[in-house]
């Protein structure tokens, strides 16, 4: 009867046997980690690769086992990898976490994997054992999250649209497989665009009428469609503050009614026109126009249909005049135009210009209107409320004169 100690050491015997057996035929263990694993020996030939690293790497097995484990690494860091690895084989090393290693696919595309890295002893000697994944695609994931917090702190911060639009065409190009992508704004104008827009259409509405196209090389996966919607809310919400602050600057410096200036342009319009005049020694011109029987269709038919006429008014008064003129609404039936570089003759052909616009007839409330008005003209190179008052009192003289009629103020 053999004695206990006996039994002991063929009891670690049988242990270490079956411990040599699992080393000796990792598959059984190995081929069903949620991993890729690749086993090399300390020549650098691959022992054994389970069926997540063929499909990582793009290599049926037995085209792997036996060749050079460099043959998995890019040719940039082979120097490096192999010099890593002899170290490995050298010393004792527990398993240990790289953040950065690179692979290399069959067809020579390359990948960051999350690598796992040691040697393993067995009774065929020390093995090199790797196990990791690829996480190419979450740090592509992550760096465009980082790309859309930074952006989306842009908009608040009250960046320019269009910046934003170039900035959000680019990082969609460079970090999707995207072809080409534009911002197409809802009067036709584009932003940012690059590249085809031709391909797989990606459209999404950032406003109203507003649109980002993306031009995707295959359909778009959930993360991706994700980041482009969440470029597309950042983009919406600029667009929508740019435009608030266009309708806020436009509203302090036109008329609600017409949309000609009001008085604060018009202002700023003679302002900068005498100011030309003066160094260009020409003349500005101001015409004052005073509607002479507007007050009756208020009386007769009420203000909406005054408003209507007032309304129809400033848009014949727009073609009236010369593409470089200021056609402003002082309030009522009162018309300002400020016109650069004319003299006496030029300026009374912008007044019959307007007189004969205004003397068409006018639709409104099926009602159709007749209008006449006087107008007075000043000329000069300085002081803008004197020139003003000087039209306004020409077109006094007007209209005491008969009404209908031109007055030039000397």
């Amino acid at each position: 009867m053999p004695a206990k100690g006996d039994e002991l050491d063929s009891a670690a015997r049988s242990g270490d046997e079956a411990l040599d057996e699992l080393l000796l035929a990792p598959a059984a263990i190995l081929e069903n980690l949620p991993d890729a694993v690749v086993v090399a020996a300390r020549d650098g030939r691959i022992a054994f690769v389970n069926t997540l690293a063929e499909e990582l790497f793009g290599y049926r097995r037995e085209e792997l086992v036996g060749r050079s484990v460099q043959t998995l690494w890019p040719e940039r860091v082979r120097e490096r990898y192999t010099r890593n690895m002899q170290f490995y084989f050298e010393t004792e090393h527990p398993l240990r976490f790289s953040t950065e290693a690179f692979g290399l696919r069959r067809d020579g595309s390359e990948f960051i994997g999350e690598m796992t890295w040691g040697i393993v002893d067995t009774s065929h000697g020390p093995f090199l054992l790797a196990v990791g994944r690829d996480v190419s695609a979450r740090r592509a994931a992550d760096a465009r999250l980082r790309a859309v917090v930074a952006m989306g702190e842009r908009a608040l911060a009250g960046a320019d649209p269009g910046d934003l639009a170039t900035e959000a065409v680019e990082l969609i190009r460079t970090s999707l497989p995207v072809a080409g992508a534009e911002v197409r704004l809802a009067d036709g104008r584009r932003l940012g665009a690059a590249g085809p827009t031709s391909g797989v259409p990606v459209q999404l509405r950032i406003g109203s009428g507003d649109e980002l196209l993306v031009a995707a090389d295959r359909e778009l996966a959930g993360e991706e469609m994700s980041f482009v919607r969440a470029v597309a809310n950042i983009l919406a919400t600029a667009l929508a503050r740019l435009r608030g602050e266009e309708r806020v600057r436009y509203e302090a410096v036109h008329d609600p009614l017409t949309g000609l200036a009001n008085r604060t342009l018009l202002r700023d319009r003679l302002e900068h026109a005498l100011a030309r005049s003066a160094r260009e020694n020409a003349l500005t011109g101001v015409l004052f126009i005073d509607l002479d029987n507007f007050k009756g269709i208020n009386d007769a038919y009420g203000h909406a249909a005054g408003d209507a006429v007032l309304t129809e008014l400033g848009a014949r008064l727009r073609t009236a005049v010369r593409p470089g003129d200021t056609v402003a609404r002082l309030g009522g039936d009162e018309f300002v135009v400020v016109c650069e570089g004319v003299d006496d003759e030029s300026a009374l052909a912008v007044g019959r210009r307007l007189q004969e616009a205004i003397r068409l007839p006018v639709t409104a409330g099926e009602m159709r209107h007749s209008l006449a008005a006087s107008i007075g003209i000043a000329l000069g190179k300085s002081d803008p409320a004197g020139l003003l008052a000087a039209a306004d009192a020409a077109a006094y003289r007007a209209k005491a004169g008969g009404r209908g009629r031109i007055e030039v103020f000397s």
